[in-house]
């Protein structure tokens, strides 16, 4: 009987504790979600200050570690298939600058960083549209995935000469701002392809916690306000993910560490503002 009410009492004791550890757990990921009220007050700021914030926010405040990278390795093979439909191209080297060139196109590689451009392809739209040009680049893109992996739905830009379409990378669902293609598509086809691509070699250190938003939000208003370049902005995109940052990122050993980041985008400006999801200091990429 003894042995018997002793199970009972550790029964009962285990699943109090388990009670306990659900509510601590639920406790804790409700402090790391940003409230309803924290969104209105940023919404009220904003709009006092000439900022109209035309999107959802993120509002989970998670951990997040800091994103290894390493620079990339070609052969001359797969760059011909990737770029030139396998055409033979000849290769001179300047300043550690590749170039790579055929009859009809040339690529440039310094590093991370690539320019493709095509000879005679002739500008304008005609009668594309953004459908058209988005098909266009995304045939590019799926053409790579087996060398430069995947990368998330496009952004298309209407130009004075035709379409930018912009592709990011992501890796396990987590957007990597730092590998990107620009593609830039006229009545003719693909005229450009500008990118920057660095293998993920996974993810470095012990996850830290992130600024929320709103905090984001805040630094981003700041710098703003600060440079009085307008009196009225509009926010119609905010989105947390990896991207080199000027100051934090580091190169050690050949590996390169992307930190987390909001890239707050304006309907006035084409290129983002980054804040360091760490930090919170700001960046403006241009």
């Amino acid at each position: 009987m003894e042995w018997g009410s002793a199970k009972k009492f550790v029964i009962v004791l285990l699943v109090i504790l388990n009670v306990v550890l659900a509510g601590l757990n639920y406790k804790q990921k409700q402090e790391n979600i940003m409230t309803s009220a924290q969104e209105r007050a940023i919404f009220e700021v904003l709009s006092q200050n000439g900022i109209t914030l035309y999107t959802d926010l993120p509002t989970d405040a998670m951990s997040m570690t800091r994103l290894e990278m390493e620079l990339p390795e070609y052969s001359k093979e797969t760059l011909e298939r990737l770029f030139f439909g396998s055409e033979k191209t000849t290769v001179t080297v300047k300043d550690n600058q590749h170039v790579y060139r055929n009859a009809h196109a040339s690529l440039t590689l310094d590093g991370a960083h690539g320019v493709f451009k095509k000879d005679a392809v002739p500008d304008g739209k005609r009668r594309m549209t953004k459908a058209d040009a988005q098909k266009e680049a995304q045939k590019f893109i799926d053409g790579t995935e087996r060398f430069f992996g995947i990368y998330d739905a496009p952004v298309v830009t209407e130009k004075d000469n035709g379409f930018r379409v912009d592709f990011f990378g992501l890796h396990k669902r987590e957007n990597v701002f730092a590998n990107y293609f620009s593609i830039f598509v006229t009545q003719g086809g693909i005229k450009q392809i500008e990118f920057e691509y660095c293998p993920v070699k996974g993810h470095s250190g012990e996850k830290k916690e992130l600024a929320f938003a709103d905090e984001a939000l805040l630094t981003f208003m700041r710098e703003w306000k600060k440079n009085g370049e307008a009196e009225q902005a509009t926010i119609h995109h905010i989105e947390l993910g990896y991207d080199k940052m000027e100051r934090s990122t580091a190169s050690i050993d050949g590996a390169i560490y992307l930190d987390p980041c909001y890239r707050i985008y304006l309907v006035e400006e084409e290129e983002p503002y980054l804040v360091n999801g760490y930090t919170c200091q700001i960046y403006h990429k241009k």
